[in-house]
């Protein structure tokens, strides 16, 4: 009887201590993937911004970097990140996120305009379900530089900020390359990032007077 009772507390007692291992690890994993997440967050926001971070840089100076040289803020329920001039007072630019639906799923990225809200700085897109090799080439450098410079001005009469043509066809400034075989994607970042600079130059901009300074 001893024997059984004795086994029964050993089990117990060997699963209860299984069990906060795994949960211990589970945690710090978890943590890890969080911070992760964070420093990559971290990197396109600096990045979208023209901040130059060295390829090598570790974590630790990433977010030192990060932290000397942009302000978190919000405008209503949008986030904004604010880019503090490397020499003297002023912003070096206003990065916020854009996303909307696509073709397969949501889209999510980072835009950054200048501090005049006059032309985009960068644009990264870091998140979606579109086809590999198709809509997903959105992530690849030559989609996303084509929006550096592009000029702002908000929406009115049928007009937008820009458009995309079939790639080698465009001729105006605001005519971009779409990605070829991937017309529903490409009409889908279309739609969703013209409505998202709109909105953020006529509801967002006027609003950051205090913050230029």
């Amino acid at each position: 009887m001893k024997s059984r009772v004795y086994s029964i507390l050993y089990m117990f007692a060997l699963t209860v201590a299984f069990t906060a291992l795994v949960g211990g690890v589970k945690s710090l994993s978890q943590d890890r993937i969080q911070r992760n997440q964070e420093l990559k967050l971290q990197r396109i926001i600096l990045r979208v911004l023209d901040i130059k971070v060295d390829r090598g840089t570790s974590d630790q100076d990433l977010a030192a970097l990060f932290k000397s040289r942009i302000k978190t803020t919000s405008v209503g329920d949008r986030l904004l990140y604010l880019a503090r001039a490397e020499k003297g007072p002023g912003l070096a630019g206003i990065a916020f996120p854009v996303g909307g639906k696509g073709f397969w799923g949501p889209i999510q990225g980072i835009a950054a305009v200048d501090p005049k809200g006059e032309k985009l700085v960068g644009l990264a897109f870091y998140k979606h379900s579109e086809t590999p090799g198709l809509g997903g080439r959105m992530t690849e450098p030559w989609f996303q530089d084509q929006f550096k410079g592009l000029a702002l001005r908000p929406m009115e009469k049928g007009r937008k900020i820009f458009y995309f043509k079939p790639a080698g066809a465009s001729r105006k400034p605001e005519e971009l390359d779409a990605i070829t075989g991937a017309t529903q994607s490409s009409m889908a970042i279309e739609a969703f990032l013209n409505q998202e600079l709109d909105y953020f130059l006529k509801n967002i901009m006027g609003k950051l007077e205090g913050e230029k300074s």
